[in-house]
């Protein structure tokens, strides 16, 4: 038996010796990713291409944008040698895996502790739940200095007083989670969302505009810059930051006799018409960029790409979501409808002025694609009109360039074209006094705004005044009057006129055009004294507050309920959730039906129903296509000389027509027993 033990012991010890000489991965493949030490990193291309596996060849699962926060899991060797990187994102608010060249792929810095920054956090009164996004900041930028902007009020009264319908707007394509369904922002009866500015902007939902307002949510190097202060300085700010700026755009570069118009690339190549235009029908937003490579990513694997909000119906993202917020950059011009002004512009300026001459019909109500040439009427470019509007404004030139592509696209539109056929010759680069009016379209009316004499140099009959003009309005107005961040320019915290004299109605407009900035900010400006103005509020939540992401219609209404045989009380109404019904103690069963509004509702809880004796209570839920589950209750009491099936026929016997499904006998039925409380409805027998 020692034998035997001693054999099997040195076959177990020539194992081990076997297993020791193999690779690792032979006896467990996994051991090497397991063994991977995950670090947190972002995206650095302008769009990133992610793939099924290592190398150009994989299929395409996702595209993050600039700045995305992903975590990188693990590496591989594509078939050419390059390394990759297997990382882990967010996309649709699903977590996705993916593989990503690794030289599109930024790590963060990490933090050491400075104790001279936390004293400086306390001293500035940032709540914890700031601090982890600045001291990462920090440790890449250690120059930039965050003030603090301790607004005194309490966020839920903040996003209450936002939320009032038409003061925040969205792409009527967004996702149904970013849409209002409060009164008047949304249609039950026939499931749709009435248009502000036309047909393009619908009222925002709170959640949507609790993640936009939520200043923890961008505190990262891109769209910080949204909290940036807004002064002029010459020593900051140079024509070559603008010039990066304007890259890609009708603004770009271009021969002196100005051949180089909008809706064609530098070289003449056409890009189509629709490049960057504009609908003119709703609030602060922008063109799609143009399709290019990127200078920091010349492979295959970056592009330029900037999907528009209004064509990415799936997330609302540009292009498709991260982790980070994803912020598409397209949508019509900043303006509010005639009848909301008051919610927007009220305010010191002359922002609201009379709706000016008719226009007759309406006018065209989308940008022509054929915008501004790349000189001015003076012959100089535009970077430069740009630079010397900000230097007599006081307004950084930065800001106003992100304005401007914010306002009429990277490809421009009508309001910068000079060729609107109801006011040729006319040009209003940020759309001021741009919003629709019975007569107008917001084109139109901000045309019409640029046609008169008056302040800010007006009438802007050519570029160069319009660009000055405007800049002049904008520092006026907003920055000196102490919206001098592109924020507090959309989101007025502050002042006077608090909640209002916002700039435009588009929520993720001061995301957008902080974005837009912090492409301007080369490694040597970034790393000089740049000072942020990061709003505060009391009582904020403890996290930061989520994107929503859930899509599919919001409709779980009724358009019809009753029981075969019996009145209901009171009578059906779909806003109606609770009714009653008496029956003679001879009725034993009643046959419930109900319908849906919105056919891709599911009902349940209808059917026939045995009744006990007391109150019985049954339970209709339905659940909309978003997954939002309403419920109706039926009260049903049997009672001593109560109504028959025959003598109880009335207005609510008919069977339901139509609508969303329903299934029999799910409901949840429950009775009340002898000698129960029930108020009007009779005593239970």
């Amino acid at each position: 038996m020692n034998i035997r033990k001693w054999k099997r012991g040195a076959a177990a010890a020539a194992a081990l010796i076997l297993a020791i000489q193999s690779p690792i991965s032979e006896i467990n493949p996994l051991k090497t990713i397991f063994a991977y030490t995950e670090k947190s990193a972002s995206v650095d291309a302008s769009s990133l291409n992610v793939r099924s596996g290592p190398g150009t060849s994989n299929s395409i699962v996702a595209k993050l944008s600039k700045g995305a926060a992903v975590t990188v899991i693990g590496e591989a060797s594509a078939p050419d040698g390059a390394l990759w990187y297997q990382i882990r994102f967010t996309s649709g608010g699903q977590e996705m895996t993916g593989y990503v060249s690794k030289s599109y792929v930024k790590f963060r810095t990490a933090y050491t502790s400075d104790a001279d920054f936390e004293a400086f956090l306390n001293a500035e009164g940032f709540p914890e739940s700031y601090k982890d996004g600045l001291r990462a900041l920090h440790a890449e930028y250690p120059q930039w200095i965050f003030r603090a902007h301790k607004t005194g009020l309490d966020w839920s009264e903040v996003i209450e007083n936002e939320s009032v319908v038409g003061r925040n707007l969205v792409a009527a394509s967004s996702i149904s989670s970013w849409k209002s369904t409060a009164d008047g922002a949304y249609n039950w009866s026939s499931g749709t969302w009435p248009g502000f500015d036309g047909s393009a902007w619908v009222a925002a939902s709170s959640d949507i505009i609790s993640y936009y307002m939520d200043p923890r949510n961008f505190l990262d190097e891109y769209y910080i810059f949204q909290f940036l202060l807004q002064t002029y300085d010459g020593s900051l700010q140079t024509i070559d930051g603008v010039h990066t700026m304007l890259e890609g755009t009708f603004m770009e570069g271009g021969s002196s006799d100005g051949s180089s118009a909008a809706g064609q690339n530098p070289d003449g190549s056409s890009d189509g018409t629709g490049s960057g235009q504009t609908s003119g029908t709703g609030p602060g937003g922008s063109g799609s960029e143009s399709q290019e490579e990127t200078s920091e990513a010349p492979s295959e694997e970056s592009s330029t790409e900037a999907s528009a909000e209004t064509s990415a119906p799936a997330n609302g993202d540009a292009p498709s979501g991260s982790g980070n917020p994803g912020i598409s950059f397209e949508g019509p011009v900043a303006a509010v409808s005639k009848h909301r002004t008051g919610l927007l512009m009220e305010g010191p300026g002359d922002y609201i002025t009379s709706d000016g001459p008719g226009a007759g019909s309406s006018s065209p109500s989308s940008g022509s694609g054929t915008a501004g040439r790349t000189q001015t009427a003076s012959g100089i470019s535009y970077a430069e009109a740009i630079m010397n509007a900000g230097a007599q404004s006081g307004v950084n030139p930065y800001v106003l360039a992100a304005m401007i592509i914010q306002e009429v696209g990277t490809g421009g539109s009508r309001s910068v074209s000079g060729t609107d056929s109801n006011y040729p010759g006319y040009y209003n680069f940020y759309n001021i006094g741009a919003y629709t009016t019975d007569t107008m379209d917001a084109i139109t009316r901000g045309l019409w705004y640029a046609s008169q004499s008056g302040s800010y140099g007006r009438p802007w009959n050519t570029p160069e005044k319009a660009i000055i003009g405007g800049a002049e309005f904008y520092g006026t107005n907003y920055v000196k009057a102490g919206q001098d961040t592109f924020y507090l320019k959309k989101f007025n915290v502050q002042g006077a006129d608090i909640y209002k004299h916002q700039y435009m109605g588009n929520v993720v407009a001061a995301a957008s055009e902080g974005y837009h900035m912090a492409e301007a900010y080369n490694d040597d400006l970034k790393n000089s004294a740049l000072e942020f103005k990061i709003p505060v509020y009391n009582n904020m939540p403890a996290s930061p507050c989520a994107k929503p992401v859930v899509d599919g219609s919001p409709n779980n209404k009724l358009s019809g309920l009753g029981v075969e045989g019996f009145n209901l009380t009171p009578t059906f109404n779909m806003d109606t959730t609770s009714y009653d019904l008496i029956v003679d103690q001879s009725v034993s069963n009643v046959n419930v039906w109900a319908s849906a509004i919105d056919s891709k509702a599911v009902v349940s809880g209808t059917g026939s129903f045995d009744l006990q004796s007391g109150i019985n209570e049954i339970r209709i839920n339905v659940k909309a296509e978003n997954g939002t589950v309403r419920e109706y209750v039926l009260n049903v009491v049997r009672q001593v000389n109560g109504p028959t099936y025959s003598q109880g026929a009335g207005e609510n016997t008919s069977s339901p027509a139509g609508g969303g499904s329903s299934s029999s006998g799910t409901g949840e039925v429950s009775a009340v027993g002898p000698g129960a409380d029930l108020g009007p409805v009779g005593t239970a027998q």
